[in-house]
């Protein structure tokens, strides 16, 4: 058994498996982003419930790790297992299984290569990309466990496609880059970083006026937005666009 949390919550064997019942869901999403580690009782509660649980909490926690154990961890099937903890409970699983822990492994391997082998960085973080199939754990609803953890995965996936569009620019690969970094511009209007990668792209392309565009764009938006003036970066790359800086094209 797989179990994917970059996305809606899934469990994939021979078939693709959901959850209908919405707190064992959250349980299971608990349990996995804490794979390996307990978790408290009172976490669990928290978890669940938030500070109006049930007169009977426990007894439906119960519950609901029993259905888990019988329908989708079963050490027999996958050698996963959800263990009674003095503290609570623990799912024992493999790590493999886990496609967060695939995301840490490539993202550990993308910083270790960056700085010496940016086309192995390049390829590590395009796979840590691809594993995100839409808003993490969406339809869940977010206590502290999860929606902590769905915070950091943006914050992975954002790294991500930075780093995407760093590697690309260091290898020359500006012009299949643009359309990439259109989409990401306009997912995180107010990224600064990423604005600043599309107008470089789009410059080294032989596109100065777009790269341009992009800059009052991104004028207008942080104005709106925030009340901001674009930060002194993207003034200086705007000027050096304006003025055709060399130096903007030595990875050209």
């Amino acid at each position: 058994m797989r179990y994917e949390l970059l996305g809606p919550l899934r469990l994939v064997d021979e078939a693709t498996h959901t959850i209908s019942a919405p707190k064992v869901e959250t349980l299971l999403a608990a349990l996995l982003i804490r794979a390996n580690q307990p978790i408290s009782t009172d976490e669990l509660l928290d978890e669940l419930w938030g500070n109006e649980p049930p007169k009977r909490a426990r007894a439906a926690l119960h519950v609901y790790i029993s259905h888990l154990r019988k329908n989708f961890v079963q050490p027999a099937v996958d050698g996963a297992a959800i263990r009674t903890h003095a503290q609570g409970y623990l799912l024992e699983v493999d790590q493999g299984s886990v496609d967060v822990f695939h995301l840490k492994s490539l993202h550990a391997r993308g910083r270790d290569t960056l700085d010496r082998d940016p086309e192995s960085a390049l390829e590590a973080f395009t796979a840590a990309a691809r594993l995100f199939r839409g808003p993490v754990l969406a339809g869940i609803d977010n206590g502290l466990i999860v929606g902590s953890f769905a915070r950091w995965a943006e914050e992975a996936r954002l790294e991500c496609l930075e780093v995407i569009a760093t590697c690309s620019l260091r290898l020359g690969r500006h012009r299949e880059l643009i359309g990439d970094l259109s989409r990401w511009v306009e997912e995180y209007p107010l990224n600064e970083n990423l604005r600043e990668q599309l107008m470089l792209a789009l410059y080294r392309a032989g596109r100065r006026a777009e790269a341009l565009d992009v800059f009052q764009s991104a004028r207008q938006v942080l104005r709106e937005e925030l009340g901001l003036d674009p930060r002194k970066t993207m003034r200086r790359l705007q000027f050096a666009i304006l003025s055709s800086d060399a130096e903007l094209a030595i990875a050209g």
